[in-house]
């Protein structure tokens, strides 16, 4: 009996992991060229990689396998290519989320999803969450965070609920690399970042990273705004099981007050974030697979500015220490995290689970509990399933919370929702195509009083959306978009009926007249449209946000290491707005270089 059980599970265990080998680790992509879906299946083995490139640090992310289409990914080359300069550009790509803009850069870009407003945003660097710590400590502005330093994007879509996981760069060649941006461009808009990487053949990386910007605004009365960001990191992989991480950077941000003609109002802003992180991560055997272990520190400090119009608040800071176990394999994963803290969530923990327990079948869940200052506590718990096979995949999502949006606001209490969807999906090497409803709980956003724009967001009720996203290539064109609609329920603040985004998209090497790669262009024209919808509140009642089309285009080309790029945003020159009181701005150009060096 007992050899029969062995016999079994041993085949059992084959199976398994002849169908994660199986498990597509990549399907076509969908909106840009460069930003594809992942199935998350595990990356190659250690022994695969060349000689020349040593051991990389693996991604902080959410841990596969993931069901087909369960995140969006935007790789090194994505970023490089984009038409923008913020995470706020990137999100704009993403299925139903709103960046709400009040202005060009440095002005506030908050991202909002579902009828959850801007707390179903959730940001980590590095497998860490980002703190929203500032005057309203309610959420961090995507707007305000750099590309420079980022290697990878990832974007997990659930319903209610958007996690942005970001890694930071790491260079996996011995030598250096090195990137130098220069942009300029309309209102004496001008910016210069940089980013410098060498790698030791010891396993020592070094990463230096700085990114300034300043603009004069885009209307009259011109008023001035900029930001600089300074990271640098340091990697050392003494064998492919160990590794250590240590990690500060430092975000300075500064903007005069702002009367806009439409009517809308923005505070001025002159305030410092600072962020540090120090990792220890140990594994069996490479790319963490097996049991794992994981120890770390993090400080987030905010302070604001003398002068400021926030100099009256006391400087913020946070310190937090965690530790987590997790057990990796080809056919599942199984992560626990435990966080102690000396302000506003004291204590946490986190539990994930991934497992492909037969062919074409995913399972995944995540669950949390957090005691916030207050004796106010948080739960949450989602799980997924996800049928595939060939190019055909079937996923489920639920998502249940009892928990607290913004716990850094002390008179904030609890909210309980249940959010489910199901999407369809279609991928071959030419189509992708993915659709589903989602249906969003009842739900009232927490304040943020010091942006007027959304100092008080309506309460919704629940509400059922359709969203659906389409990827066509042929050839060097290709075809993209995306749109989210309410089918029943209330609208809710800034997710507007018919919200679509379109791209067409010329990416070619022009292979037959230049083969080393030395020559590439991207050209793409895109329009983002949505109808009626709700804003805020004024006077305790709901503000129209008027429909609009806004178009953009974009064009860059590369030429062995360098490459010029020229952005053009408000290309219809509509008198439009993302937010109302905000009008936006006309015609604006920006250009610049790049240049990319590898030793």
């Amino acid at each position: 009996m007992k050899s029969g059980r062995l016999a079994r599970g041993a085949l059992s265990a084959a199976l398994v992991a002849l169908a994660t080998r199986a498990a597509p680790a990549q399907v076509p992509p969908v909106r840009d060229t460069t930003a594809t879906r992942d199935a998350a299946a595990p990356p190659p083995p250690d022994s695969a990689r060349p000689a020349a490139v040593l051991q990389l640090l693996p991604f902080e992310t959410a841990p596969g396998p993931l069901p087909p289409g369960a995140r969006l990914v935007f790789t090194r080359d994505s970023l490089l290519w984009i038409s923008g300069y913020t995470l706020a550009d990137v999100l704009a790509d993403v299925p139903g989320v709103f960046v709400a803009r009040t202005g060009f850069v440095a002005q506030p870009a908050m991202a909002f999803y579902g009828n959850r407003g801007v707390v179903a945003v959730e940001l980590f660097r590095d497998g860490v969450p980002v703190l929203p710590l500032g005057p309203d400590s309610v959420a961090v502005d995507p707007g305000r965070v750099s590309l420079i330093g980022l290697r990878r994007v990832e974007v997990e879509r659930l319903p209610g609920l958007l996690r942005v996981y970001l890694v930071s760069e790491r260079n996996e060649l011995v030598g250096s690399r090195s990137l130098v941006r220069v942009i300029s461009g309309d209102f004496k808009s001008g910016g210069y970042a940089g980013l410098f990487q060498h790698r030791w053949s010891s396993g020592l990386g070094l990463d230096l990273s700085a990114d300034h910007f300043d603009t004069q605004g885009d209307r009259e009365p011109q008023r001035n705004a900029r930001w600089f960001n300074l990271g640098a990191r340091v990697d050392w992989t003494p064998t492919p099981r160990l590794s250590a991480t240590a990690d500060i950077r430092r975000l300075g941000f500064e903007r005069d007050p702002t009367d806009h003609a439409a009517g809308g109002v923005l505070p001025g802003r002159k305030e410092t974030r600072t962020e540090a992180l120090v990792r220890l991560v140990a594994a069996q055997r490479p790319e963490r697979h097996g049991l794992g272990l994981e120890l770390g520190l993090q400080t987030t400090s905010w302070s604001p500015d003398s002068g400021s119009a926030d100099s009256a608040l006391p400087t913020r800071t946070v310190h937090r220490a965690f530790a987590g176990l997790g057990l990796r394999g080809t056919a599942g994963t199984i992560e626990l995290r435990a966080t102690a803290a000396d302000h506003y969530t004291p204590t946490a923990a986190t539990g994930r689970v991934a497992w492909m327990p037969w062919s074409g079948v995913v399972l995944a869940g995540d669950g949390s509990w957090e005691r916030h200052t207050g004796d106010r506590t948080s739960l949450r718990a989602r799980g997924t399933l996800g049928l595939y096979r060939g190019p055909l995949s079937l996923v489920g999502d639920v998502v249940a919370a009892d928990a607290v949006p913004a716990p850094m606001l002390p008179a904030d209490t609890a909210r309980t929702t249940l959010d489910f969807g199901g999407r369809a999906g279609f991928v071959t090497r030419h189509l992708a195509l993915h659709g589903g409803i989602e249906r969003r709980d009842a739900f009232e956003p927490p304040p943020m009083p010091s942006l007027p724009p959304f100092a008080q967001l309506p309460a919704t009720g629940s509400a059922t959306y359709a969203v659906a996203d389409l990827m066509l290539k042929a050839g060097g064109w290709s075809l993209s978009g995306w749109i989210s609609h309410p089918v029943r329920g209330d609208t809710a603040a800034f997710a507007p009926p018919t919200h679509s985004r379109v791209a067409l998209t010329l990416r070619s090497k022009f292979w037959r007249t230049f083969r080393s790669g030395a020559f590439d262009i991207k050209a793409q024209i895109a329009l983002e449209s949505w109808g009626v919808g709700v804003a805020g509140l004024d006077e305790g009642l709901p503000r129209a946000l008027p429909g609009a089309t806004i178009a953009e285009a974009f064009l860059e080309i590369q030429l062995v290491q360098f490459r010029a790029f020229y952005s053009f945003r408000n290309a219809l020159r509509t008198e439009d707005w993302y937010v109302p009181g905000f009008s936006l701005f006309r015609a604006l150009q920006t250009f610049g270089v790049k240049w990319d060096f590898q030793n």
